[in-house]
C-alpha cells in the first residue's frame, strides 16, 4: 500500500508544479517529509534580468540568422541589402517595449532618397536639420513602393504610422510622415489584450 500512496503523492505533487510553479515544490516536499512549512526564506529566489538581456537576445538572433542580416534592435532583424540601390535600410517600429506604452520609431539607417519612380512620384518635405520628413502623396503612389523609395524596408506601414485606418488607402495630396521618430504622439489602432 505504501508504493500506490508514493505514486498518489508523486501524480499530485507533478499537478502543483504545473498549476502553481517552483515555490509549491518547496512546500510539498516539506510536507512530505513532515518538517513544517517554510516561509519566504527557503524559496528560489526569482533572477533579476540582467542590463545585457536585449544583447544576449541579439547575439541569439544574429547566430540564427548569420551574416546576412542586420540587428535594428526591439527583436528585429531584416536582411542586409534588403532593397536594391540602398546600402542599408530602415525599419519602422510601432509597438511597445515590455509592457510599455505603444510608440513609434525609425530603427536602422537614416532616410535616403532614392528619387521618383512608378508608384512612387510624390515630393519630399524637410525637417528643420534638412532631413527627409515628410512626403506628399502622388496619384497612383503605394506605400510599399513609397517605402522603397526612401529606403524604408517596411514601407507598408507608413499607412499605420500616419493613422490611417487598416485598409484606407493612402490618397493623392496627403501629406505623410515618412520619418517614424516625428510621429511622438502615435497610438496602436489595436486594443490591447
Amino acid at each position: 500500500m505504501r508504493t500506490g500512496t508514493t505514486v498518489a503523492w508523486s501524480v499530485g505533487v507533478v499537478a502543483v508544479i504545473a498549476a502553481v510553479g517552483v515555490g509549491a515544490v518547496m512546500l510539498a516536499t516539506s510536507v512530505a517529509s513532515g518538517a513544517a512549512p517554510s516561509g519566504a526564506a527557503e524559496s528560489t529566489p526569482v533572477p533579476t534580468p540582467s542590463p545585457t538581456a536585449p544583447l544576449d537576445e541579439e547575439a541569439a538572433m544574429m547566430a540564427e540568422l548569420g551574416d546576412g542580416y542586420q540587428y535594428l534592435g526591439h527583436g528585429t532583424s531584416i536582411p542586409k541589402n534588403a532593397i536594391a540601390g540602398c546600402p542599408e535600410a530602415g525599419y519602422i517600429f510601432l509597438g511597445s517595449d515590455d509592457g510599455g506604452p505603444s510608440h513609434a520609431e525609425h530603427l536602422g539607417a537614416d532616410l535616403v532618397d532614392l528619387g521618383p519612380r512608378d508608384f512612387a512620384r510624390g515630393t519630399v518635405g524637410f525637417d528643420a536639420a534638412g532631413g527627409i520628413a515628410t512626403y506628399t502623396v502622388a496619384a497612383g503612389d503605394v506605400e510599399t513602393v513609397i517605402g522603397e523609395r526612401f529606403c524604408i524596408y517596411n514601407g507598408i506601414a507608413l499607412g499605420m504610422l500616419n493613422g490611417y485606418p487598416g485598409g484606407d488607402a493612402i490618397q493623392p495630396g496627403d501629406v505623410i510622415t515618412l520619418n517614424a521618430d516625428l510621429v511622438t504622439d502615435w497610438v496602436s489602432p489595436y486594443p490591447e489584450g
